[in-house]
């Protein structure tokens, strides 16, 4: 009876999808170089295709400024990838796309990038993790579970569906990797496979990132006591609430909570062993190159404002602006940064409010009490330079783990040290241009990331894309083009053309906290000295993002509502009177 109510609903919800929907790729021609002159004979010789598969986080994803949708994911660095090689080759790849409001577009498509934004090495399995003795265990909001497309709520589902169809059941990243790479063709030379395994960068990110340390709810580096009479009544109820029931955390920086977003380097160990033997098992003898893809250092991301950061742009507010003494520098005021891991360093979101309440008339030592109070250092709030280099020790072990399970298979399994390459990069140890843009950890001004300072841009992307390209053109003997950096630079929509710090980002509407990062777009990128513009509501605005993603929080509400009937039934008590 259920298989005659799922036959069903597939006659009922295909229809609109039998011409499956094809998204218009930006002309990638003039960014792919000498193309014509090596391959035009070459082309196609072979009459086979690669599949190619995608297995991770948000890097291949496609996300950008925190958000997910079919323009982010045609400029990255996957999909530059296949486009190249099917520049050569005649490739077999497969996008879910989400449209703007992130909701899947042609759901009946299947996927061939299985990448889930948010991803973890266990998550990819259908794994939650926790320091815990039952951890980990499966979870059903990790697979994909749903069977109409009206129900694809969650991102595993949206990314998946309809592989459970294919498989008659539900399943997680590498369940629907498996899926494919057991299917007969791929062992054929009409079906070579390519599969790309950039995963566990989430086994670190959230330390650096400040979004560990809260239970079951949100951790956020914000700072709370500073911007509260700032917000609205209601965010201001909900957020007191949440903050009695530790359902919310505003001082993720602490060393609790960094302990907490660090995966354990022997769990991490076990479950990327298992994941590449589940794959290599599906595989089996066929003709398939597996890239397993080294982590880059979360704590070198643009996300992370360091002192000339914050003297650059708040200076721009009230030029007197400095760093508090407690606040360790890059580089002595005034000089070149040598050395990018030094010096401490906030969110971009804990930077954004400082921003805020300078523009609101707050003064400096109001604002530097985001960083310290009393002339000592705010630790949930600032990440120390002691705990970066604790992060990048821990990412530095989980990528001991890449290259021995890489060096342990054979020359299938082929190590891709994408993680050291930006590392150098991040760190300053390696020079990189786009032209005559040097590419560095800097925000906009470094033309690497996008505007949630964590994911590359499009320039950022294509630079993946062509480390990717070498190696497959390595492993698979293809003479693949590179991408023109300097091409896409100039398309770039992150990159600050005008040197005043600010971007003019992409074109469309945001959604959740990447509206907050919205609020600071270039309104005239040709002209440095057209100041940034704050609308006159922006602490309203900032209100209504918060409460957003916090009403969401399992019990919250709940708890809120008791609260506020408590409050009213209290306001109607009768007071008692003094004789």
């Amino acid at each position: 009876m259920f298989c005659l109510y799922r036959c069903f609903g597939v006659l009922l919800f295909l229809c609109p999808y039998l011409f499956a929907w094809q998204p218009a790729h930006p002309d990638l021609a003039p960014a792919l170089t000498n193309l014509e002159n090596r391959h035009a004979a070459a082309k196609f010789r072979h009459n086979r295709q690669f599949l190619i598969l995608g297995l991770g986080d948000s890097l291949t994803h496609g996300t950008m400024d925190g958000t997910n949708n079919n323009i982010n994911s045609q400029n990255a660095y996957l999909q530059l990838v296949a486009d190249a090689i099917g520049q050569v080759e005649p490739v077999l790849f497969q996008q879910p796309f989400f449209d703007t409001e992130q909701k899947r577009i042609d759901p009946w498509r299947i996927p061939t990038n299985l990448a889930v934004d948010g991803a973890t090495v266990f998550t990819i399995d259908g794994l939650a993790y926790a320091k815990a003795p039952d951890s980990p265990k499966k979870s059903n909001k990790l697979m994909c579970n749903q069977w109409f497309p009206a129900f694809l709520n969650d991102k595993y589902d949206k990314v998946l569906f309809p592989i459970n169809w294919q498989t008659n059941s539900t399943v997680s990243t590498v369940d629907a990797a498996a899926w494919w790479l057991a299917e007969p063709e791929v062992g054929t030379n009409a079906l070579p496979g390519l599969v790309f395994l950039w995963a566990g960068n989430n086994d670190s990110s959230k330390a650096a990132l400040g979004s560990a340390g809260a239970d079951g709810g949100l951790a956020f580096p914000l700072p709370y006591d500073l911007v509260r009479q700032e917000l609205n009544w209601t965010l201001r109820l909900t957020l007191d609430v949440g903050l009695g029931l530790n359902l919310v955390n505003f001082s993720p920086y602490t060393a609790a909570a960094i302990n907490t977003g660090l995966t354990e380097i022997d769990d991490f160990a076990a479950q990327y062993h298992q994941v590449v033997n589940r794959l290599a098992q599906a595989a089996g003898d066929d003709d398939v190159t597996f890239f397993l893809m080294t982590l880059p250092y979360y704590g070198s991301v643009g996300y992370l404002f360091d002192s000339e950061d914050l003297e650059f742009y708040l200076g721009q507010v009230d030029q007197d602006y400095r760093v508090p003494p407690s606040f360790a520098r890059v580089a002595p005021r005034g000089e070149d940064i040598s050395d990018f891991t030094k010096g401490d360093r906030v969110s971009i979101f804990t930077f954004g409010f400082m921003y805020l309440l300078l523009e609101s008339g707050y003064s400096i030592e109001d604002v530097n009490r985001a960083l310290e109070i009393d002339g000592t250092q705010r630790d949930g709030l600032v990440l120390s330079e002691q705990e970066q280099a604790a992060i990048r020790e821990r990412i530095n072990h989980f990528n001991a783990v890449i290259d021995a399970e890489a060096g342990m298979r054979g020359d299938r399994f082929v190590r891709v040290d994408i993680g050291g390459f930006l590392n150098r990069a991040l760190t300053g140890d390696e020079v990189i241009y786009a032209g005559d843009q040097r590419l560095t950890r800097k925000w906009t001004r470094g033309a690497g990331f996008s505007l949630d300072g964590v994911h590359p841009g499009y320039t950022g992307q294509a630079l993946v894309a062509n480390y990717v390209l070498d190696q497959v053109d390595n492993a698979r003997n293809l003479a693949t083009a590179r991408y023109d950096l300097a091409h896409i630079l100039n398309r770039d929509p992150y990159y600050d053309r005008d040197g005043d710090g600010w971007a003019s980002g992409p074109n469309y509407d945001p959604v959740g906290l990447t509206q907050l990062l919205f609020l600071f777009l270039d309104p005239d990128d040709q002209n440095p000295q057209t100041r940034l513009q704050l609308p006159d509501d922006v602490w309203q605005r900032v209100s209504n993002v918060i409460l957003g993603e916090v009403t969401g929080i399992p019990g919250l509400k709940q708890a809120v509502e008791k609260e506020k009937a408590r409050r009213q039934a209290a306001a109607t008590q009768p007071q008692p009177t003094s004789r």
